[in-house]
Order: C-alpha cells, then sequence, then structure tokens
C-alpha cells in the first residue's frame, strides 16, 4: 500500500470516531454517574478529549503534507491507529446503552461488552505508539503525533475507571469495594513505571505524555473529593455509604501523593531523554 492509501485510512478511522461519540455521546455522563465510584475525576478532566482530538485532527491533515520520516513508519502505526479509533469509538454507543438500574445487580450485557472492549483497548494503543517511538523526540512528526500518545496515556486510564465500575455492577461495598480501589491505585502505579520504563525493559521508549495524563487524572480526583469533610457534594454523597468517610479521606490523600510522585519522576524522565537527545542535536543527525 501507498503512503497516500495508509493516510487515507487514518482519515476513514478517525472521522468514524468522531461520528460514534457525536452520535451516542451525549449520555456518557449521566451513565458515568450510575456507575460512580472513587477513582472517577471531576468533570474538567474529561475536557482533555477536546485537547485530543484536536491535536489529532491537526495529525490527520498534517500527515498529508508530511515527509519521508512519517512515511516509513505508517505500515506499523496506521493499522493499529485505525483499530484504535474504531475500539474506542465503539465504546461510546455500547456503554451508552447499558442499564443504569442494573447496577449493584450485575450490570448488564452491554456493560460488560464495553468493558472488556476498553480494557483490550489500552494495549492496542501501545502498539501505536511502540510504532511512534521510532521518531526523535525533537522532531516535528514526534510533535504531530504527540496527540496520539496523549490519547493512549488516555485511554489505559479510561480502562482502569471502567474496570472501577465492575464491583459497583455487582454490589460490592465496604472493605471488598476499599481493597479493589486500592489494588486498582497500585496496579496502575505499576503500570505507568513500566510504560514510561522506570520498571523493565523500556519497549516504548519511554513515552512523556503518559505520566503528564496521569497528574492531570490524579489531581481531578483529589479535586473531585477536595472538600470533604467540611463540604460534601454529589460525588462524595454518592461515595459515603460505598466506601466510609475514613477510607474517603485516605484515597484522597493517596491519589495526591501518587501525583507528586509521578511529577518528580515526569522530571527525572525529561532530564534523561534531553541527555538521550543530545548526541542527536550536537551531531545533528538521527
Amino acid at each position: 500500500m501507498t503512503p497516500v492509501v495508509w493516510k487515507l485510512c487514518n482519515l476513514t478511522a478517525f472521522s468514524l470516531d468522531m461520528v460514534l461519540n457525536a452520535v451516542y455521546g451525549k449520555n456518557i455522563k449521566n451513565m458515568s454517574d450510575a456507575y460512580d465510584h472513587i477513582g472517577v475525576p471531576a468533570g474538567p478532566a474529561f475536557g482533555i478529549w477536546g485537547i485530543i482530538f484536536t491535536w489529532e485532527m491537526v495529525f490527520i491533515i498534517g500527515q498529508f503534507f508530511s515527509g519521508s520520516d512519517l512515511d516509513a513508519i505508517l505500515p506499523a502505526l496506521t493499522p493499529w491507529f485505525c483499530l484504535t479509533q474504531l475500539m474506542q469509538g465503539l465504546w461510546v454507543p455500547l456503554f451508552t446503552r447499558s442499564d443504569p438500574s442494573l447496577v449493584g445487580a450485575g450490570g448488564d450485557i452491554w456493560f460488560w461488552l464495553s468493558t472488556a472492549l476498553l480494557v483490550a483497548t489500552a494495549p492496542c494503543f501501545m502498539m501505536v505508539v511502540h510504532a511512534l517511538s521510532t521518531l526523535s523526540t525533537g522532531s516535528s512528526m514526534y510533535w504531530l503525533t504527540f496527540g496520539i500518545t496523549v490519547n493512549a496515556a488516555w485511554v489505559l486510564l479510561a480502562a482502569g475507571l471502567s474496570v472501577g465500575m465492575v464491583p459497583r455492577a455487582i454490589g460490592l461495598e465496604g472493605t471488598p469495594l476499599c481493597a479493589w480501589a486500592m489494588t486498582l491505585l497500585v496496579a496502575t502505579v505499576c503500570v505507568e513505571l513500566w510504560v514510561t520504563g522506570f520498571v523493565g525493559t523500556d519497549p516504548l521508549r519511554s513515552p512523556r505524555a503518559y505520566l503528564v495524563v496521569a497528574i492531570w487524572a490524579l489531581l481531578w480526583i483529589f479535586h473531585s473529593m477536595k472538600s470533604y469533610p467540611a463540604e460534601v457534594n454529589d460525588h462524595v454523597k454518592r461515595l459515603l455509604p460505598l466506601y466510609g468517610s475514613s477510607f474517603v479521606i485516605f484515597f484522597k490523600w493517596s491519589t495526591m501523593v501518587v501525583a507528586v510522585a509521578f511529577l518528580v519522576l515526569q522530571v527525572l524522565l525529561l532530564n534523561r531523554k534531553s541527555a538521550a537527545d543530545w548526541p542527536i542535536h550536537a551531531s545533528g543527525r538521527r
């Protein structure tokens, strides 16, 4: 296939994703409130989708004017990019079709299908990031495609949010629900450390977006509970009978601790990437 065909495939998949979001996305907030759990960030956090979709639109347009660097990775990038765009687009009608009256009673087939699909989307996006990892961090192509990496980082966290809904669907409360929340938080930390190369063999070459996006989400999780116990908002009102007041406070501050730790790691990552890129900049060659 020629580069033009690959680029048209990218355009088609992205367009279908946008159509599915536009047609079926209006009820996402109501469904999320029905499955509300302690790991859900405050509403403004989801404004990141506007950044993601805008940046990806710039990529979709810019790819038709790109050079050989991007053309060379299209055979590895495009199949996974198209798949992930279709997967996250299809998630929207599946999730919004779920019946909120079945929360606590096992959920329905649409909830379980949407959860499985979103969890499967996260590793597929890592294949996209792997294809992009060959681009030099100092190149224009790297920044043209950076919105895709942000998308991948956010979908990883969205998959965690979806997994966090599972105990709500089956009706867990109290200690089992608290244990699930802490296990998910620890698992998220472990995956983030692996993706960014602080643990393991660094197969994705330490993508810069993952920790930044995680910090964004964690701070908005903290914000959603920041007024408690002085004030109780609707989100906290839903949490208290499920988790108990002590755990709400403990989890709130746990997210802040993790966010600060991720900020330190992000600084280390940027310094490490800058040092790695220095010979490239000094020699003027990739």
